[in-house]
């Protein structure tokens, strides 16, 4: 006779992105950033690392860059933070 015990294990991810030479800098900077600190980044399945191709690894920082400097700290319903102003 043979025992089976279901379990489900919550073990986090050390979760990578890959930019390749020819991928599309603008949709990859954008969704890499958002996959990043998506729920602060404590999401299991952030992304924690990112991997560039040399070809495009200057464009891809410059834009992701430009894409995280608008990201803004605060309530995402647009209500004020207590103590924050």
């Amino acid at each position: 006779m043979s025992l089976w015990i279901g379990v489900c294990l919550e073990l986090g991810g050390k979760d990578p992105a890959y930019v390749r030479a020819d991928a599309d800098v603008e949709y990859s900077a954008v969704e890499i950033a958002d996959g990043a600190v998506f729920n602060s980044g404590q999401s299991c399945c952030a992304i924690e690392r990112v991997y560039v191709h040399e070809s495009v690894y200057e464009p891809f920082v410059k834009r992701l860059v430009e894409e995280l400097k608008g990201y803004r700290l605060g309530n995402p319903n647009g209500l004020s933070l207590v103590g924050c102003s």
